[in-house]
């Protein structure tokens, strides 16, 4: 057989080969697809049976956020004081929890994190915005950005929460209070994680139909009593290993109408929010 008609012989064979592995991938795509549909009808089902109705139009993707060690850092703290309260001394030389004041206000910082800063009425308004929008602009004047968890009224004040952002994340431990009077601020105070990334490591993640099932379980276990999901929202909780070394673990927050609670999506842990 001459040599061309024997080239055209093999590169319609290799074509036939690439054509049946494309058929048998698109085959083993569309059945992975639906055993996937076919798991999370099967979760969302067996919570019905429980008493439980999922109120969201879908059942989430599978989550993908990597475990995070972060390395804290406190060195902006007084930074964040002046950025805030304008010229400020440090009132307390104390490592554990440092406070600086000012003509504005005071502000104190903890080595966990935690932290209050208290403001003179007029030092930070409004200013023609929302309380949301302003909030937000308070943050980013921290070196922070949160998502807003909570709005409601407390007597006069009206009272904001966020949980602080990682890397686009929420950090469910790491919530920001922020108390308006009329449109003075005039407190945040909560826990922040600034710092390093030590390390980021991909890690085998529950399902998501695996998550709900693990939800429903740890309500029974618990005897918690709920008739609704309302929200499922992925996100971090952080756990301190050394003084300056955090954690932050992916987990699924469940909002319901009677509480929130978390599944740690690593071990399937089911906790109730505090």
């Amino acid at each position: 057989m001459e040599w061309s008609k024997l080239k055209n012989v093999i590169l319609l064979m290799l074509l036939c080969v690439n054509a049946i592995l494309l058929l048998l991938v698109g085959s083993q795509a569309r059945v992975s697809t639906r055993y996937q549909e076919e798991t999370k009808e099967a979760a969302l089902s067996v919570l019905e049976q429980g008493g439980i109705s999922f109120l969201l139009d879908e059942l989430p993707d599978d989550l993908t956020l990597p475990v995070v060690a972060v390395t804290r850092d406190r060195s902006n703290e007084s930074a964040i004081a002046s950025a805030l309260l304008g010229e400020v001394t440090l009132q307390e030389q104390n490592e554990v929890r440092p406070r600086y004041s000012g003509q504005n206000g005071t502000a104190e910082f903890s080595m966990n994190g935690s932290f209050t800063v208290t403001l003179q009425p007029g030092v930070y308004t409004l200013d023609g915005h929302d309380y949301d929008k302003s909030s937000q602009s308070c943050l980013k004047t921290m070196g922070l950005s949160g998502t807003l968890a909570d709005k409601r009224l407390d007597g006069s004040e009206t009272v904001l929460t966020y949980f602080q952002n990682w890397e686009g994340a929420p950090v469910f431990s790491c919530p920001v209070t922020l108390r308006w009077q009329g449109k003075d601020l005039i407190q945040i105070e909560g826990s922040r994680l600034e710092g390093t990334a030590a390390s980021s490591t991909e890690e085998a993640l529950l399902s998501t139909s695996t998550v709900l099932v693990r939800f429903l379980a740890g309500v029974n276990a618990g005897g918690y009593v709920c008739s609704r999901i309302e929200d499922m929202t992925p996100g971090y909780l952080s756990s301190s290993t050394t003084t300056r070394q955090v954690q932050l673990t992916p987990v699924w927050r469940f909002t319901t109408d009677t509480g929130a609670y978390y599944v740690d999506a690593l071990t399937g842990d089911f906790t109730p929010a505090e």
